[in-house]
């Protein structure tokens, strides 16, 4: 039997990742948000399956902005996850990259702004994963907290930040090229279930297009 394809969901610590995941499953309450996601001295991650399900989903730990963490382990944590796409990702027939729209402007106030000689962790995992030709999709998330004027704002921030890093942000609506350096955003809420049915649409058909 052959295996199932892996979506990929990734991002920085508490953005969603796992109200997202809890969204695409078919039966959300068996899922209890923290499977496979305990870092230790090698990260464990167990892939999220459902007999009915066409695709298994693997949602990494986050590595940025963590609570109760030293810069040692979140490094730590990120190698690993490094690692571990570096090993699995022909599995990965499409993936997610996470934003919580509160915090974008911090991000590149801090990382780009401010610090020249950085790169928002946002801008460097995108071109990493680039890197092995996994079509992404950026979701905006949150954006029930913030009103329609932040929005623009943030959003703008964000499109024009990614231009210095080769990266062209593009709404999900326009038509998106084949370059690597293009990639669809949709601005999404979890917890209001904001353009859910599009995003399992999306997954559905770069799931077709892999087959």
């Amino acid at each position: 039997m052959k295996d199932k394809p892996s979506l990929l969901i990734m991002g920085n610590s508490n953005v969603g990742k796992s109200s997202i995941t809890r969204l695409l499953l078919p039966n959300p309450k068996k899922f209890k948000g923290r499977a496979g996601k305990q870092p230790g001295s090698t990260l464990l991650i167990k892939p999220i399956e459902f007999p009915q399900m066409p695709y298994k989903i693997v949602d990494l730990p986050g590595f940025g902005y963590m609570k109760d963490s030293s810069r040692r382990r979140a490094e730590h944590i990120k190698k690993q996850i490094v690692v571990h796409i570096e090993k699995h990702y022909n599995e990965y027939f499409f993936g997610l990259i996470v934003l919580n729209s509160l915090r974008i402007e911090d991000e590149l106030k801090k990382y780009f702004i401010e610090n020249e000689t950085a790169i928002p962790l946002t801008f460097e995992l995108i071109k990493f994963l680039n890197e092995f030709k996994i079509p992404l999709l950026v979701i905006l998330n949150k954006i029930d907290k913030i009103s329609v004027f932040d929005k623009k704002r943030i959003f703008s921030l964000l499109i024009n930040s990614a231009k210095a890093y080769d990266l062209n942000l593009v709404h999900i609506t326009d038509e998106v090229g084949k370059s690597n350096n293009e990639i669809p955003y949709l601005e999404f809420s979890a917890l209001k279930k904001t353009n859910l049915d599009k995003l399992k649409g999306i997954i559905n058909a770069s799931l077709r297009r892999k087959g």
